[in-house]
């Protein structure tokens, strides 16, 4: 039953098609009585993200509550991109103590939005808000889990 569901929501999807400009940005954005086309990143211009990167944190974990993480710090170092596809490690410092964890991650094909796999646990979504800045959204499920938005800044 579930997969006849799924495959009549797959259906509808396709025949609808996109389901707004900001899912499709090939599709052309109508206002008012003008249609103009909705911005896409041109075809090799891949940001590049390699680098540091470092800035304020807010968010909320379970048994803790809501947090903006004072006295906490973390720095998204990028060490490598090959084309969408990039790699490094978060090092955190709380307390005095320094831990990391490795990270790989994929630019979309607007160049614009962001997913990010943690090796310890955890993932992002996000998007590229310009040259030096990256606003990210954390989840971490099972227990304890936790939530942040992580507003990046290239150092």
């Amino acid at each position: 039953m579930k997969i006849v569901f799924v495959l009549l929501l797959i259906i509808a999807l396709l025949a609808c098609g996109c389901l707004g400009s900001h899912e499709c940005p090939a599709r052309p954005v109508r206002t008012g009585a003008a249609t103009i086309a909705a911005p896409v990143t041109p075809t090799g211009a891949t940001p590049d993200l390699t680098g540091s990167w470092t800035g304020p944190m807010q968010g909320y974990d379970e048994g803790t509550g809501f947090s903006d993480y004072a006295g906490f710090k973390a720095v998204m170092n990028v060490s490598g991109q090959h084309g969408r596809i990039f790699a490094g490690r978060i090092v955190f410092t709380a307390n005095g103590t320094e831990t990391s964890t490795g990270f790989a991650g994929v630019i979309g094909r607007d160049g614009r939005t962001l997913s990010i796999a943690e090796k310890d646990g955890g993932y992002c979504t996000g998007e590229i808000v310009g040259p030096d800045e990256i606003d990210l959204t954390y989840l971490q499920d099972g227990s304890p889990y936790s939530v942040a938005i992580d507003t990046w800044k290239r150092v």
